[in-house]
C-alpha cells in the first residue's frame, strides 16, 4: 500500500529554541513486511524514514547525505556527510513511540541526545504526524 500523505514535523531543540520548528510537505507513506516508510523531497533533498516499533532509520541523500538510527535506550552512531566534509553523530534515544490511526496515519513521537564530531549538541524531540490528504 501507497498513499500520498501530510506530513507534519515538529522539533524541538531543547537546547537551542524554546519554539519547536514546524515543517509541513506531501509525501509518500508505504508499508512493505510489516515496515512502514515515509519519503519526501525538500529543496533537493531526498529523505526516506524506516519506521518499526523498535526504531526509526532516517536517511538522506542529495546536497547532503545522513544516515541515522534511533532505537530507545540505546546509543546509535552515524553520519553526515555535507560540502564541509564528513561529520560523525551520536544519537542516545530516550524514548520512541508508533501509533497508527486515531486520527493520523501514522504519529511518531521521538526524544534524543545528538552529539556531532564528539560535541553535545542538543536534547531533540521529534513529532511526526502523517495525514490523509
Amino acid at each position: 500500500m501507497t498513499r500520498n500523505v501530510k506530513i507534519i514535523f515538529s522539533t524541538l531543540a531543547k537546547d537551542i529554541s524554546d519554539e519547536p520548528e514546524i515543517l509541513e510537505l506531501v509525501g509518500e507513506y508505504t508499508i512493505q513486511n510489516g515496515k512502514r516508510y515515509l519519503r519526501y523531497e525538500k529543496d533537493g533533498l531526498r529523505a526516506l524514514i524506516k519506521i518499526t516499533d523498535d526504531g526509526v532509520s532516517v536517511i538522506y541523500s542529495g546536497a547532503m547525505t545522513s544516515r541515522m538510527e534511533y532505537a530507545p535506550g540505546t546509543t546509535t552512531s552515524g553520519s553526515f556527510r555535507s560540502p564541509e566534509g564528513l561529520l560523525d553523530a551520536v544519537a542516545e534515544t530516550e524514548r520512541l513511540t508508533v501509533i497508527e490511526g486515531s486520527g493520523s496515519v501514522l504519529r511518531v513521537s521521538l526524544r534524543y541526545n545528538l552529539s556531532i564530531s564528539g560535541s553535545f549538541v542538543s536534547a531533540y524531540e521529534v513529532d511526526i504526524n502523517c495525514l490523509k490528504i
